[in-house]
């Protein structure tokens, strides 16, 4: 049964420069500690080979020559790791992050179960290649190994750079020649071994068990199977993350909108690729901003958080950066911003079919933009689309979201709805008088032009929340009246005189009349 493993090198340092572009190949070291105490904690092949060390103090360190420093960030570590667990779902649901002696996991190490991956992504070498690629795709240059255990191939992958396979029988000759260090055992023992003069896997697996056992215990025997490349183990596999998240701490506060969207591009571009490897969307970004508070005593951090809910799913970082930078224009952060945390939803990309004889509609994507720049002019509570409440009380409703119904469900929706009679409401009502005879309308007048009531139907009377201050009561009548524009100006015969079909109603409250509307 294969297994594969990502390696990262130097993973502190990739965690930074991966979201860092302009880092890339130059020098870099990351230092943790606070001053004076600050100490060299990783550095990049570049870094040492000016002769930097870990361990080194800063200013020993910056004697070596031209090099780009960084603080440590756990929290971009941690969302490092989690894009290297994208790499290997890319291939197989079977993953597990790797885990040392002391069952501690590896942050820069994940090994998968490629075993019935050759069906689909062709042998092991090009699976290898495939997993190499995908991670140079999030900024990560990664060693790559491959053999039948997953103990075998994390050894093989933290100990050769590059594509490592070995075949099937061969993991003890192969792994021989790797020193010690490439196997994570911990400080004390390798101490204890590099005294003995053993320095390599094969002096190492050349031991007496039983005597490796005696002076080690059971955790010196698990080194000596993983120096042999043997100890065949099952995966502990891990859950589909139920979000995405990247984040990321800046050197100094920003303050300009401008700016901030540089940092914000950055994180979009990695949470979008990362979606499309999955071939995801997503329909809902979170975006938390830690800002640099007043008062230098407090302890909580102050955020500024801001949330978008897309109608449509999508997976194009221009797309949501536009939202964003319209969305911060009209609630800007109160503060410089310190640090970047991003956090989608993973949702199924939109898949849509149009057919040849249905007329186009605007681009989801386009269509959001639109009402985003014009919400930003006209305020949020003014764009949307009315929706009719539950409720009697005629004209209640409230306005949501417009969301563009898809073509295929709006020509359904016309072949199941026959045609109907339409009401186009007056907003406002027009006020009116209206002369009774016996309770029942008999002329009309409004705007000053009286017309006689030919038919009418009615009254339907109303009323509801009466509980309340907003309680209503009304009177409704549908009339048919003159027009009061006739189709033929020149022809005052009767037969040719239009006639026109209102409805009115009478507030019972006031005792006022309006005009609501015309059928059309």
């Amino acid at each position: 049964m294969p297994f594969a493993s990502i390696f990262i090198p130097d993973f502190p340092v990739q965690a930074i420069v991966r979201q860092a572009p302009e880092l890339r190949g130059k020098p870099v070291a990351i230092f943790a500690g606070a001053p004076p105490l600050t100490k060299v904690f990783a550095a990049n092949s570049a870094a040492r080979a000016l002769g930097v060390e870990i361990g080194m103090t800063k200013l020993q360190a910056e004697d070596c020559g031209a090099i780009e420093w960084r603080g440590r960030s756990l929290s971009q570590e941690i969302t490092a790791q989690a894009a290297l667990l994208d790499c290997a779902w890319t291939i197989s649901p079977r993953i597990e992050q790797a885990r040392n002696g002391t069952e501690q996991h590896l942050p820069d190490t994940v090994v998968l179960d490629i075993a019935g991956c050759e069906k689909l992504f062709g042998s092991p070498q090009k699976i290898a290649a495939d997993l190499k690629h995908v991670a140079a795709e999030l900024g990560f240059d990664a060693n790559v190994g491959v053999a039948g255990n997953p103990e075998a191939a994390i050894c093989a992958a933290r100990g050769f750079s590059g594509i490592t396979v070995i075949p099937p029988g061969t993991e003890a000759a192969v792994l021989g020649a790797l020193p010690l260090s490439s196997l994570a055992i911990p400080t004390e023992l390798l101490e204890t071994l590099r005294r003995w003069g053993v320095h390599t896997c094969a002096e190492f697996a050349a031991l007496p068990e039983l005597a490796v056992i005696e002076r080690f215990g059971q955790q010196g025997q698990h080194w000596q199977r993983l120096s042999r490349g043997t100890g065949p183990r099952p995966l502990i596999p891990k859950d589909f993350p139920a979000q995405f998240e990247e984040c990321m701490e800046l050197e100094f506060p920003v303050e300009l909108l401008e700016s901030l969207l540089f940092a914000l591009n950055r994180l979009l571009d990695q949470l979008c690729l990362r979606l499309r490897m999955h071939v995801l969307a997503t329909s809902e970004v979170k975006v938390a901003l830690t800002l640099q508070p007043d008062d230098l005593r407090r302890k909580e951090p102050l955020l500024h958080i801001r949330t978008l809910r897309l109608p449509v799913p999508a997976s194009q970082s221009k797309f949501l950066l536009k939202l964003l930078q319209l969305d911060l224009q009209a609630h800007p952060p109160g503060a410089p911003v310190t640090a970047i945390n991003i956090v989608v939803v993973p949702t199924r990309s939109r898949t849509q079919q149009l057919g040849l004889f249905l007329p186009l509609s605007p681009e989801p994507e386009a269509l959001e933009l639109t009402l985003a720049r014009i919400q930003s002019t006209v305020g949020e509570d003014r764009v949307g689309a009315p929706v009719l409440l539950d409720s009697h009380r005629p004209g209640a409703f409230q306005q949501q979201r417009f969301v563009l119904p898809e073509a295929t469900s709006m020509k359904i929706a016309a072949r199941e709805c026959p045609p109907a009679a339409a009401l186009r409401i007056y907003r406002p009502a027009l006020p009116a008088k209206v002369e009774l005879h016996n309770q029942h309308p008999t002329n009309i007048v409004c705007f000053n032009v009286r017309k006689p009531i030919l038919v009418l139907a009615g009254p339907i009377k109303t009323n509801g929340e009466w509980w309340s201050e907003s309680s209503w009561a009304r009177e409704e009548w549908d009339v048919l009246v003159p027009a009061l524009y006739p189709k033929y100006p020149r022809d005052t015969s009767p037969k040719q005189q239009e006639t026109a079909l209102y409805r009115i109603y009478r507030d019972l409250l006031s005792n006022s009349w309006f005009v609501e509307g015309i059928y059309d």
